[in-house]
C-alpha cells in the first residue's frame, strides 16, 4: 500500500522531477488516446452527481490492517521494558552478573522503548484521527477541494494542479498513487501535494484517472460513469459500519481467489476488528460551509450516485459471488458503459484545439 502523505510526509519546496513529468496525468485529452478511457469501479466513489465527484483517500481500503501488526509490534517493544526490569530486580537467578550482561539488558530496554516509540507514532497518524480523507471534484466551478491528513481543507483550481503518478517503493512491484502537486507562481516547484484515492500499478492507474477527467471534462460522461460504479463507501455522513468495513477489506473480483481468501480469513477478521477500533476513535471529516455551498446539487438531480444505490446483498458482491443472471447484467451494464465513453472521449478529443 503506497502510504506516502500519512506516515511519511510527501517531499515538498523542492522541484518537480523527471519521473513526476515523465508520468503526468494531463486534464486535457492530448495525451492519451480514447482507447485509455476505460474507468474500473475501484470501489472509492462516495458521492457522485452532477455537480460534485468524491473520493475516499488511498488509506481508506487498508485501514485496519495496518494497524493490527503496529498495534501488536507496539505492545511487544513496549512489553520488552518490563520483563528485563523484572528480571533485573525481581529474579536473582537470572540478574546479570557481569558489566556486559548488565550492559546488554540497558541496551535491550534503551532500543525496545526506541522502537516503541517509533510504533507509536503510527498509531497517533491512525487512531483518534479522521475516518477518511476525502477529496471532491466540483465540475461546475473546476474546484477541487481536499480533506487534508491534518484536518485543513485545500481549495485548488483544477486546471491549476500538475497530476501526476507517484511512486513508493523502487522494487519490482513498486504501488503508485495519482498525486496532485500545487506549484508555486515559477510553475516548476512543488508546495503542496495530495493524493487520489487509487493505489496500484503504473499502467492501471492511467484507466483510474480517466474516470476523474472524464467526470471533469465531458458532461456527457456522466450517465456512463455512474454506470460504472458499483459499490460506495457509507462515510459521508456516518462511520462504516463492522461488516462493511470487514467485506471492504476482503473484496475479491474472482471466485478463483475463494481458496486464498479462505486461508486468510483469520487475519481478515482479526485486522477488521482494529479497522472497527480505529474507526470509532476518528472524526467525521466535515467540510466547510464555504465548499458546501459551492456544491449545491440540484433536487432534480438525474445522477444520484451514494451508498444508498450499493446492491442489497453486499458480500455477493464483494465474494463475487453473484447469481449468474446478476452478473451478467452488471457486466454488461458497465461493458456498454465503457463503449459509450469511449466514443464521447473520442469526440472531446477531436473538438480540442
Amino acid at each position: 500500500m503506497n502510504y506516502t502523505g500519512l506516515y511519511n510526509p510527501f517531499k515538498l519546496n523542492r522541484p518537480l522531477s523527471e519521473e513526476d513529468i515523465k508520468y503526468q496525468l494531463r486534464q486535457d485529452f492530448t495525451a492519451m488516446g480514447p482507447a485509455d478511457a476505460v474507468a474500473l469501479d475501484d470501489t472509492v466513489v462516495i458521492k457522485m452527481n452532477s455537480t460534485y465527484l468524491e473520493l475516499v483517500d488511498k488509506y481508506y481500503s487498508d485501514r485496519g490492517m495496518f494497524e493490527f501488526f503496529t498495534v501488536i509490534m507496539f505492545f511487544l517493544f513496549f512489553s520488552v521494558p518490563f520483563i528485563l526490569m523484572y528480571l533485573l530486580f525481581f529474579n536473582p537467578i537470572s540478574r546479570p552478573d557481569t558489566f556486559p550482561e548488565l550492559f546488554m539488558l540497558i541496551f535491550a530496554v534503551i532500543t525496545s522503548l526506541v522502537m516503541a516509540r517509533w510504533f507509536y507514532g503510527f498509531l497517533r497518524k491512525s487512531f483518534f484521527t479522521w475516518t477518511h480523507y476525502p477529496v471532491r471534484f466540483n465540475r461546475k466551478t473546476k474546484m477541487v477541494h481536499v480533506f487534508k491528513v491534518g484536518g485543513t481543507i485545500l481549495s485548488v483550481p483544477w486546471n491549476d494542479i500538475f497530476f501526476t503518478r507517484g511512486r513508493a517503493g523502487y522494487g519490482t512491484l513498486p504501488e503508485w498513487s495519482i498525486d496532485g502537486h500545487i506549484l508555486a507562481d515559477d510553475g516548476k516547484t512543488v508546495i503542496d501535494t495530495f493524493s487520489l484515492g487509487f493505489s496500484s500499478t503504473r499502467r492501471e492507474l492511467v484507466k483510474n484517472w480517466a474516470f476523474v477527467r472524464s467526470y471533469m471534462e465531458v458532461e456527457e460522461c456522466l450517465p456512463d460513469l455512474a454506470d460504472i460504479v458499483v459499490l460506495c463507501p457509507p462515510v459521508a455522513e456516518k462511520r462504516e459500519s463492522y461488516l462493511f468495513g470487514l467485506l471492504y477489506m476482503i473484496r475479491i473480483e474472482s471466485r478463483l481467489l475463494w481458496p486464498i481468501t479462505a486461508l486468510a480469513f483469520p487475519l481478515f477478521l482479526a485486522g477488521s476488528v482494529v479497522r472497527f477500533i480505529v474507526m470509532r476513535t476518528c472524526k467525521i471529516p466535515r467540510w466547510s460551509k464555504e465548499v458546501e455551498e459551492a456544491c449545491v446539487v440540484s433536487a432534480d438531480d438525474p445522477i444520484n450516485l451514494s451508498a444508498a444505490n450499493n446492491p442489497r446483498h453486499i458480500w455477493r458482491y464483494v465474494l463475487a459471488n453473484q447469481p449468474l443472471d446478476e452478473y451478467n447484467a452488471l457486466y454488461q451494464r458497465q461493458t456498454q458503459a465503457v463503449e459509450r465513453l469511449r466514443e464521447k472521449v473520442k469526440a472531446a478529443s477531436r473538438q480540442q484545439p
